[in-house]
């Protein structure tokens, strides 16, 4: 199976006339084709309401009396997921009420409260498409260890091992031992579970939106891995996620070792650059990324879960929520970009670029105006995590109402953190940053090449308490960013 196969995979389409009457049989076709994949009924019916929703949408304002029109509805399987797809070549929709459960249809939960994500396209000439998106579900490692196909887990307490370690790519073989790993380390606690997922994990692999570097002793044993995520198969920047080693082998510079290691695998498989979110509340994940050569881009206040237990590392506890610092490392040299950055924080963007060593062109955002109509967003929300994530997609003078609606409604799922992307190759990023900001949406940082452009991110925090005082910064630099960002805060409204 190839890469692009294996990362999408169509299980039906149907065409169906766009009246009113059809609705069930289109909500039949759904119950009988999701039965295979394993979503409890609460999950199903959830879904259903969710496509009905956006059906209604199109069948009561697509389309003019006595249009003989029609619309399709597709099932595709992705790696871990499933995602409904509604494509009509109708009239544009209101996207704001729709997804905010205010617009035609069934009263209740919006959209977003219904699915894991939600994502609007207007297509011009090729008309409206939305995906609704549903996480599958797998048998937890816990479910593998009671069967007898997994060994319990070492307690922590466990001495510490002078056990040789090697380094290698994850294979789906050691998915079993990467979730045991998880467990030594974390418990149960990482918010972010697929790890936990052995089957989970496969699917990603074999979809190429994943791997994961481990450290293996010569019995096998999986001691240590290192996660490197990509937003799509062949995106030009890879996502260093979790970092985890055995408490049995800390101190023998594993996580160093598999960060190289993650390195040579970028450098071999031309990503541009690696980013990487490391925590504050202690100083290690920092130390090693800047030993490898990360540079800092960005500082997320509020970011990280007080949820998250760091076992065996002492003075990590905290009450509220803790900032993560976004740092980059280089692995390809990347074209040389146009940035349109906001003036009021052109300076600092400046230093961050100067100090990547990134060949950037920074222009004002004297351009022609900004469309008066056609902003267009995608949202991704993590429930586990207490995140979302807002991508800009398309600048119009209307963004700042459509983000505005997004907020809303993410405030009333009482999502903790929300991120807000906007690509800075555009004039309109310089042009609305403060108009978002009058939002609450306050500085983030950078992240260089992330979509094919560089993006700014802004962040909101949702009304809650966030640990500044005790963030432990490994660099001068760093420390000058999170004070930028800290001021950032204090300036919001």
């Amino acid at each position: 199976m190839d890469q692009e196969s294996a990362a999408e995979r169509q299980i039906a389409r149907i065409n169906v006339a766009a009246e009113r009457n059809y609705l069930r049989a289109v909500l039949a076709f759904l119950r009988e084709a999701t039965g295979p994949l394993g979503l409890g009924a609460p999950e199903v019916s959830g879904l259903e309401r969710a496509v009905e929703t956006v059906c209604l949408n199109v069948v009561e304002r697509g389309f003019g009396p006595g249009d003989r029109a029609s619309f399709d509805v597709a099932l595709l399987r992705r790696p871990a997921h499933l995602v409904v797809v509604i494509e009509d070549q109708g009239l544009p929709f209101d996207f704001m009420s729709l997804e905010a459960g205010s617009g035609s249809g069934p009263g209740g939960p919006s959209l977003t409260g219904l699915a894991d994500a939600v994502r609007f396209q207007n297509r011009g000439t090729r008309g409206n498409r939305v995906e609704i998106v549903k996480r599958l579900p797998f048998a937890h490692i816990e479910t593998y260890i009671a069967g007898g196909q997994a060994a319990p887990v070492a307690p922590s307490s466990s001495p510490a091992s002078i056990a040789p370690v090697t380094v290698r790519l994850m294979t789906p073989d050691d998915a079993i031992a990467v979730a045991r790993c998880t467990y030594a380390v974390y418990g149960y606690t990482l918010p972010d579970d697929y790890l936990y997922f052995p089957d989970r994990v496969c699917e990603m692999l074999h979809g190429g939106l994943l791997e994961v570097y481990i450290g293996a002793t010569p019995e096998g044993d999986v001691v240590s891995c290192l996660t490197c995520e990509v937003a799509h198969a062949g995106a030009p920047v890879g996502y260093i996620g979790e970092g985890l080693v055995d408490p049995r082998f800390r101190h023998h510079g594993l996580l160093e070792h598999m960060l190289r290691f993650a390195q040579l695998r970028a450098s071999e498989r031309g990503l541009l650059g690696l980013y990487a979110e490391a925590v504050t509340v202690h100083p290690y994940s920092q130390k090693s990324n800047l030993a490898l050569g990360f540079t800092e881009m960005g500082v997320q206040l509020g970011d990280e879960a007080p949820t998250v237990d760091f076992k065996q590392i002492e003075g990590v506890a905290s009450k509220g929520r803790t900032a993560t610092l976004v740092s980059f490392l280089k692995t390809n040299e990347g074209p040389r970009r146009v940035v349109y950055a906001p003036p009021h924080h052109r300076a600092m963007i400046e230093r961050l670029y100067e100090h990547g060593k990134f060949r950037r062109d920074l222009k004002d955002a004297s351009a022609p105006a900004t469309p008066t109509h056609g902003a267009q967003v995608s949202v991704d929300v993590s429930p586990e995590w207490s995140e979302a994530s807002i991508h800009v997609t398309a600048y119009g003078a209307d963004l700042p109402d459509l983000v505005r609606a997004r907020l809303r409604e993410l405030c009333r799922r009482r999502i903790d953190w929300i991120g807000l992307d906007l690509p800075l190759s555009e004039p309109g990023a310089a042009q609305v940053c403060a108009s978002l900001e009058a939002l609450g949406f306050f500085f983030s940082g950078i992240v260089p090449d992330l979509v094919g452009d560089d993006i700014l991110r802004l962040q909101y925090l949702n009304d809650v308490e966030i640990d500044v005082a005790s963030a432990q910064i490994a660099s001068d630099f760093g420390k000058d960013l999170f004070a930028y960002v800290v001021r950032a805060i204090a300036t919001a409204p």
